[in-house]
């Protein structure tokens, strides 16, 4: 088992810095923090090296682009290792299919799938149905709109410089960046020459889509993965959905508040479906959740109707680009 990756507090400093925008120079990140570029880019590579950073990623809103993300939870029934890992898979090259989890709890697993609409989602549920005939049940919520938290957990007791504001009035987008989106879905430090060099388009050009695609929203933010080092650090990933009678604006309010300026959250997702909100939390300990999920009925009081929860164990796929999205709508 590997062993905890030490951090100190320049390391946290640096962290907070790409958690903020993955895609910051080494320099600029240097000045932030008061070290050179030079020291910047080493601990970020031993970073790497410690499993905390596995690389950067570009996270979008592709509702703005006229695609439709659903949350589907997945119950099975007679399964055994053999019959998983076929299922896994398939889910795991499925092109609509962007995030695929096993968990314990209420689900087995869960997914991420983009879709056109809610018929084109029906039809891969019924295609998935039709290949394996052991899945026990499809739980579905689309999501309203999903909010990338800074993953603070990692740089305590540095404080996150900004909450990300989500956008989902759809534009029109082309060829070209759809192009620059795919270049910078998998590696968001990307440079711009290399994209030209890549795309056979001026630089300049690259550089005015990319801003165009940032004020517009398409691009929410620039993040590292890091899930596999906050596991090697002790944490447990929970996913946790939450059902209301009623709520009233200011109880939202309230509870919005809480959730996207705690610590340890790294998604919240607001759901129309079986559930109304869901939220993704790294912790160390059952009491810190329970914690949690008090402080959350105490917000709700008599709205609060259910919760349900999941400790995800593996994450075998996740992308913010599926290679269904290269597709223009």
């Amino acid at each position: 088992m590997r062993n905890s990756p030490n951090i100190d507090l320049k390391d946290k400093r640096i962290l907070r810095e790409i958690f903020s925008n993955g895609r910051m120079p080494y320099s600029e990140i240097g000045k932030k923090v008061r070290l050179s570029k030079e020291v910047v880019r080493y601990r970020i590579e031993k970073l790497k090296e410690k499993g905390l950073l596995l690389g950067f990623n570009t996270v979008y809103n592709v509702r703005k682009i006229k695609w439709h993300i659903f949350l589907v939870y997945i119950k099975l029934k007679d399964i055994n290792n053999e019959k998983e890992n076929e299922k896994i898979k398939y889910l795991i090259r499925h092109p609509n299919i962007a995030w695929c989890v096993k968990c314990i709890g209420n689900y087995d697993f869960v997914l991420k799938i983009f879709v056109k609409d809610r018929i084109h989602l029906g039809n891969i549920l019924k295609e998935m149905e039709k290949k394996y005939n052991n899945f026990d049940e499809f739980i579905v919520d689309n999501t309203i709109k999903e909010m990338p938290i800074p993953n603070a957990y990692l740089y305590e007791p540095l404080k996150p410089d900004r909450i990300i504001d989500i956008d989902n009035k759809t534009i029109d987008v082309d060829y070209l960046d759809i192009e620059i989106m795919k270049l910078i879905s998998i590696n968001s430090r990307i440079q711009l020459s290399e994209m030209s060099q890549i795309l056979n388009t001026p630089r300049d050009t690259i550089k005015y889509r990319l801003k165009k695609l940032e004020k517009e929203k398409v691009i929410i933010t620039y993040r590292p993965s890091a899930w596999s080092g906050t596991k090697s650090l002790g944490f447990s990933w929970y996913l946790v959905l939450l059902k209301f009678k009623q709520l009233d604006s200011k109880s939202r309010s309230t509870l919005m508040e809480f959730l996207t300026t705690h610590t340890n959250l790294a998604y919240v997702y607001e759901l129309l479906g079986e559930h109304d909100l869901g939220f993704e939390i790294r912790l160390k300990t059952g009491d810190q959740l329970n914690e949690i999920l008090m402080e959350i009925r105490a917000i709700l009081g008599s709205d609060f109707k259910r919760n349900e929860l999941s400790l995800i164990l593996k994450e075998y796929k996740y992308t913010y680009f599926p290679e269904c999205v290269k597709e223009i709508i």
